[in-house]
């Protein structure tokens, strides 16, 4: 699990915004919320809600957290090179600046199927270039370094856990414009190979790329179909969402593509794919994302969750995060959203608020930071009433 990310000097982005998802002593202990597996202390939440207004930067936060796992992924000789997409805020007194990074987060890198251990990442990028990069652990509660990297050309310190000598070969193959984890992966150094396989992994469950937004084709969810047990719970969940939806065909169209079409109560031919709802039509496409993130316990991060689906949908999909009966692999849910309906399917400490400050940067605070907010009234008229902040400005 996540338990904290940070952000600077990345587009809407100038000062430091921080998402520390640790729960405060003092909160009860609600079964929504999960305990560390490294820390007794600490709690965390299994959802995180980012609203606020059009342009505030909520895509932007999200889309820094996948951006931060493409560059660990990318090895050096990819067609992409996700450096290259870090671009500062927009001023002159911060585009030659720094971009930084870090997130804080569990894995079972080191011992695989053995135990869980805290883990810290920081990087900074600037002129298009990896000037800083490190990864740390916490054996006793003290960082210890795995690797850390300065500037292009100054030595890069590598843990025995890696498996190399301090002069390896394979260390100046590190170009600057590449991750030291995504390089070593591509060389075959194995602990390397391992982080690049298990954050490749979210990277299926998110629907940010790059600077727009994707989603499955429906090709790749029609081939997932195949298992009949997934299939089943893919027409169930449809049949929920719209019920009039009385089966999920998939076809051969002759040219080797299948093609999917919806039976409905009362028709006599079923619907093209093209020619159903939005909502219906983003649905199974999320339905794919979603079960792998509960079942393999991904993040499961995606822009504009509530774009075409009803409320009560979205709700549904934010329950079983939630629940420990839907999600007992403690998988996270990180989502933008602009339904206000939503807030009272939410605990304060699930809600973070986005919102522009006077010099046009991004801020972002937790509801749980909001002094005299109380655990007994509805988030909902607080926000209307404007004592989380983050409503637009009309008129």
């Amino acid at each position: 699990m996540i338990h904290s990310f940070s952000v600077t000097n990345y587009h809407s982005i100038r000062e430091e915004a921080v998402l520390d998802l640790r729960i405060p002593k003092t909160a009860p202990d609600l079964p929504r919320f999960r305990g560390s597996l490294v820390r007794p202390d600490i709690r965390l939440p299994s959802v995180v809600v980012l609203m606020g207004p059009n342009g505030s930067g909520k895509t932007t936060l999200l889309r820094a957290l996948i951006t931060v796992l493409r560059i660990i992924c990318n090895p050096w000789l990819s067609q992409e090179i996700p450096v290259k997409s870090v671009v500062p805020f927009f001023s002159k007194m911060t585009r030659n600046e720094q971009t930084r990074f870090c997130v804080e987060f569990e894995a079972n890198w080191l011992r695989p199927n053995e135990f869980i251990s805290l883990f810290r990442y920081e990087l900074s990028t600037q002129d298009k270039q990896i000037v800083y990069e490190a990864l740390f652990h916490f054996p006793k509660g003290r960082p210890r370094r795995l690797f850390e990297r300065g500037k292009p050309g100054e030595t890069i310190y590598v843990a025995d856990e890696f498996g190399m000598k301090p002069k390896d070969d394979r260390l100046k193959a590190v170009p600057e414009d590449a991750s030291v984890i995504g390089t070593l992966a591509m060389l075959n150094v194995p602990l390397a190979k391992l982080i690049v396989a298990r954050l490749n992994n979210p990277l299926l469950t998110t629907n940010l790329l790059h600077h727009k937004n994707w989603m499955p084709t429906t090709e790749t969810v029609a081939s997932m179909m195949i298992d009949p047990k997934l299939r089943k719970q893919f027409v169930q969940e449809i049949q929920r969402s719209d019920l009039a939806i009385r089966d999920v065909l998939i076809r051969g169209n002759g040219d080797g593509v299948k093609e999917v079409l919806f039976e409905h109560h009362g028709l006599d031919s079923p619907i093209p794919y093209a020619l159903e709802s939005g909502g219906t039509k983003r649905l199974f496409q999320l339905l794919p994302q979603l079960n792998i993130a509960l079942n393999a316990s991904y993040p499961f991060v995606i822009d504009e969750i509530d774009g075409d689906l009803h409320v009560d949908i979205v709700s549904e999909i934010i329950h079983r995060f939630q629940s420990h009966e839907t999600n007992p692999r403690n998988a996270q849910l990180f989502v933008t959203s602009h339904n206000v309906g939503l807030l009272d399917t939410l605990e304060k400490e699930e809600l973070f608020i986005v919102e522009k400050g006077g010099d046009g940067g991004t801020r972002v605070h937790g509801a749980q930071d909001i002094q005299g907010l109380r655990r007994d009234t509805r988030l909902y008229p607080k926000y209307r009433a404007g004592v989380l902040g983050g409503l637009p400005n009309i008129g």
